[in-house]
């Protein structure tokens, strides 16, 4: 009867030995399978700061850059910048004029400069003026001068690189927003210091970034929202010529100072020639002759000299 027993109560016992063994494998597994699979997801999630923009495609991207591109390009982004150079009557006269109008027209003066020509003051100012009042303002600058002695305008056209920029930063700042995410959920949950250190990297990286691309925006859009003017007054009695009854004095007088100059030159030329070239070449045919005609002259004077 014994023995009967004997047999089930050991294989119990084994069954029971051999499932406190399993449970204790099964309940350190999936710790070791948890602590990988957060491990590999704190990796992931950092990684975010490296992509062009979590969750967007190569197509999607391009989509969203055309879509800028087509809104923006309705209203270009263009610097002007203009150099006109005025006849006037008085410079100085002139200079507060224009100063007035470019309040008037929503601008301000960025640097202005004078000085004296003949006695005659002349200067130069530059001015910001709104981009769709430029013609308006260069119409009445014209109306204020004599004659306008000449005008150039440059334009250049910094759309692309506004679109570029604004897709850049748009997906700059997404990235920004997930990684504080991310912050927000490590700080939370697990607390752990190095991952926390490694989004705190990321974000600082990426805030320079948008700092950078938006201070860049922000100077192209006042480049292009105010035209620059450089202006160059001339008082009408410099630009001029003097005339009396049809004669110009000014030119004759050019004419021989040119002329003045150019026979300073030849005689400085020639004075050169003759220091440089004639008197050395002169020294050494006519030392030779020097030094034979004077011992002839001295044995001559010895052959005269009578003997005693």
């Amino acid at each position: 009867m014994k023995k009967k027993y004997l047999v089930p109560i050991t294989l119990i016992l084994v069954l029971l030995v051999g499932g406190c063994a399993g449970g204790e494998f099964m309940s350190e597994e999936p710790m070791v399978g948890r602590t990988v699979v957060e491990t590999v997801v704190v990796e992931k999630e950092v990684e975010v700061a490296y992509a062009p923009e979590p969750g967007m495609g190569d197509s999607a991207i391009v989509a969203d850059m055309d879509e800028t591109l087509n809104t923006t390009t309705q209203n270009r982004m263009i610097i002007y910048t203009v150099n006109i150079e005025l006849i006037v009557q008085d410079a100085a006269e002139a200079l507060e004029q224009i100063g007035d109008l470019s309040e008037e027209m929503g601008g301000y003066i960025s640097g202005s400069s004078s000085w004296k020509d003949k006695d005659q003051l002349r200067a130069r100012i530059t001015l910001r003026v709104p981009a769709d009042r430029l013609d308006q303002t260069l119409d009445q600058m014209r109306d204020l001068a004599l004659d306008v002695e000449s005008s150039n305008r440059d334009s250049s056209d910094v759309t692309e690189e506004f679109v570029n920029l604004d897709a850049r930063l748009r997906n700059l700042e997404t990235t920004e927003g997930e990684l504080l995410e991310l912050l927000k959920t490590r700080q939370e949950s697990t607390g752990d210091t190095e991952a926390i250190l490694e989004v705190h990297r990321y974000l600082t990286e990426i805030r320079g970034q948008i700092e950078q691309i938006e201070g860049r925006m922000n100077y192209l859009s006042n480049l292009t929202a105010m035209a620059t003017i450089h202006v160059t007054l001339t008082p009408d009695v410099l630009a001029q010529p003097l005339t009396v009854g049809g004669w110009q004095p000014e030119g004759t007088a050019l004419q021989a100072i040119q002329a003045l100059i150019n026979a300073f030159k030849f005689l400085i030329d020639a004075l050169i020639w003759i220091l440089l070239f004639i008197v050395p070449v002169l020294l050494v045919i006519l030392l030779p002759l020097f030094i034979i005609l004077r011992a002839l002259v001295r044995w001559r004077r010895k052959r005269r000299r009578p003997t005693s």
